[in-house]
């Protein structure tokens, strides 16, 4: 199982999310962390340019897989849309790529208590819908996806 996040301006959170993964997740994984961090001063990275470094640092001194984010691909700025445009041109390209079993979770989530995903084993997908301003998404916090049993699109 891949466990991947994806961050933006927290690298503290990054060590908190390894350690309750540590600490609660039942099974083998690989933690993988998307660096989505801004390379320009902006008031979600608190103008600090250094954040993008910080995550590699922090990553490089756990030990988990850094793949960093070229900003360019970003149509907006809207942090919802940046979000949305990382997991459908990053992380999705990648779990194409390397099939697998993957929990997908919000870098400002973290596991309280013990949590097996071999409970979903028997389902390609295990996911909450939402629905804002009448289009329906799903909800990015916690998801996960068996790519082995999925079929890419035609």
């Amino acid at each position: 199982m891949k466990i991947i996040t994806s961050v933006v301006n927290n690298p503290t959170f990054i060590e908190i999310q390894c350690n309750t993964f540590k600490k609660y997740f039942k099974g083998e994984y690989e933690f993988i962390v998307f660096n989505d961090a801004k390379q320009f001063p902006d008031f979600t990275n608190g103008h600090d340019v250094s954040v993008k470094k910080q995550i590699q640092d922090t990553c490089n001194k756990l030990k988990i897989t850094c793949i960093n984010i070229n900003n360019d691909h970003h149509v907006t700025l809207d942090m919802s849309n940046r979000h949305a445009d990382t997991f459908n041109e990053h992380i999705l390209r990648y779990q194409r790529a390397n099939p697998d079993k993957y929990l997908l979770i919000d870098s400002d989530m973290f596991l309280v208590d013990h949590f097996d995903a071999n409970k979903y084993s028997e389902h390609d997908s295990a996911i909450v819908l939402q629905t804002r301003n009448n289009e329906g998404y799903l909800w990015p916090g916690l998801c996960y996806f068996d790519m082995t049993k999925m079929k890419p699109p035609k």
